[in-house]
């Protein structure tokens, strides 16, 4: 059996307060029949690991969270399980955030980046979450002012410069569709490579089959584009 290297998907999960487990992921085995390997790193702010590791992530969106998920493909790649060259992110919610950031960020080390129902704003994120109970609380997790610029993909579309696919429901009560939208309007108007795809009544979480089989489908060939060997 070939032990590599391979060409790799880095999957950030979403949250960012979550984690993630070695329990069956329809995604992964998606990548897996694909033959891409697959990281799903737990960044800092992950939970799971107790208080502080979780507490380490709080107004490091894009910042250091985003460092350990670098850090990650860095050692895929030392392990000898990654092709440097064929490495791709992909990730839902926070984790499309992470991917839009790397598209500016990390341009040199990705040959694409997959946004599902992303994040792209922080700003508007913030904002959003002022209006709910306690949601000044989750957004003072978020840094603010100058940093939230830097580390919001829609206010940095100039600097991008990889391939974009983001995919959205419409009806998604989670990372609302204007994040999506918005972003793809930017990256549009800077005249940047990306596909925008919006999903009518589509949820945050692919709840519908037909949606899930249109998101893997455009994906695929998606990814198949850009890990292709050179």
């Amino acid at each position: 059996e070939n032990s590599g290297p391979f060409p790799t998907i880095i999957l950030p999960h979403g949250g960012p307060w979550a984690r993630d487990t070695d329990r069956f992921d329809y995604w992964v085995q998606f990548f897996h029949s694909r033959g891409y390997a697959v990281l799903k790193p737990n960044f800092r702010g992950s939970t799971g690991y107790g208080d502080r590791y979780m507490v380490a992530g709080f107004q490091q969106w894009g910042q250091l969270m985003q460092d350990d998920v670098i850090d990650g493909l860095g050692w895929m790649i030392e392990q000898g399980y990654t092709d440097p060259d064929r490495a791709c992110i992909v990730g839902g919610s926070y984790g499309g955030y992470v991917a839009g950031v790397a598209a500016y960020k990390s341009p040199n080390l990705f040959r694409c980046a997959v946004s599902f129902a992303g994040v792209a704003n922080l700003d508007d994120l913030a904002n959003r979450w002022r209006q709910y109970l306690l949601g000044g609380t989750a957004a003072e997790r978020i840094q603010s002012g100058e940093l939230r610029e830097q580390n919001s993909p829609h206010k940095n579309v100039n600097r991008i410069s990889i391939p974009l696919l983001l995919i959205h429901g419409d009806v998604d009560r989670q990372v609302m569709i204007e994040q999506s939208r918005e972003f793809a309007a930017a990256l549009e108007k800077a005249g940047k490579d990306y596909t925008y795809i919006e999903q009518a009544n589509g949820n945050h979480h692919l709840s519908l089959q037909s949606h899930r089989v249109q998101f893997f489908e455009v994906m695929d060939a998606f990814l198949q584009e850009h890990l292709s060997p050179r």
